[in-house]
């Protein structure tokens, strides 16, 4: 079974290449069957041309490279990983941060859950014996309550889907409709595939805050999308089901 690590990049030009070095290291030591897929997402700091050079290093590195838009405004790390993601060839695709945020001794649970039958595995900050690191107190508190807050509406069984780290089959992504431009794509995906009958399932993980870099992430413009996201998605799926309701296909359930 081939894995896809999908990493996007916006201006990461002091981390992409050790999180790139990163996932490969893990993947040669766990003879796994991977390829990795970099999206540099319109950056002007030299992060594309850094990527160009890691494909002369490394066969199985297969970069994106979304173009600027002048339409685009802000974040758009929805949009890099659905490109990513579309890109990818493996059966398993493992979305992780290109600022070297995520754990990656996390990707191996994650693989024995999948490979156990869930659809989707989320590497959870929240749970027993995982951990926030040195997140910031206040980012730390939104996003486990926009975890609660989906769970309330939606059901939704585990305790982080705010951070987009996560495993999930590739047919998964094939069938659920993706539509968030920015960061709302993490709790989309996860209400989503609840919504859809896909089995969603969690291992915990340790967060590091990035070193290096300066974060897009706006805590304002972020906990508005969010709110938005849900209020759409709880007409949608809760107000009228028959019109908006996804055919799970071929995911599995329990």
């Amino acid at each position: 079974m081939k894995i896809s690590f999908v990493i996007p990049f916006h201006n990461e030009n002091k981390n992409c290449l050790p999180m790139i070095e990163r996932v490969v290291s893990y993947g040669k030591k766990e003879k796994l069957n991977f390829e990795v897929i970099p999206v540099d997402d319109r950056s002007t700091d030299g992060t594309g041309e850094i990527l160009k050079k890691t494909v002369k290093k490394y066969k199985n590195v297969h970069p994106v490279y979304r173009k600027s838009d002048k339409v685009e405004k802000g974040n758009t790390m929805g949009k890099s990983l659905i490109a990513g993601t579309k890109a990818a060839k493996g059966e398993i695709i493992i979305w992780t941060m290109g600022d070297r945020s995520d754990d990656v001794e996390t990707y191996g649970k994650m693989i024995k859950k999948i490979q156990k039958g869930y659809d989707i595995v989320f590497g959870s900050r929240y749970m027993p014996g995982g951990s926030r690191g040195n997140l910031d107190l206040l980012k730390a508190f939104l996003s486990s309550w926009g975890t609660r807050l989906a769970g309330l509406l939606f059901a939704v069984p585990v305790h982080d889907i705010t951070n987009a780290f996560r495993a999930f089959k590739k047919e998964v992504f094939d069938v659920i409709g993706l539509e968030s431009v920015g960061f709302s794509i993490s709790p989309e995906f996860a209400i989503k595939a609840q919504l859809s009958g896909f089995r969603l399932g969690e291992v915990p993980t340790i967060y590091t805050n990035r070193v290096e870099g300066v974060s897009s992430f706006k805590i304002y413009k972020m906990t508005k999308s969010y709110l938005f996201l849900y209020m759409k998605l709880f007409y949608d799926f809760r107000l009228r089901p028959q019109f908006s309701r996804v055919s799970k296909g071929a995911g599995s359930k329990s």
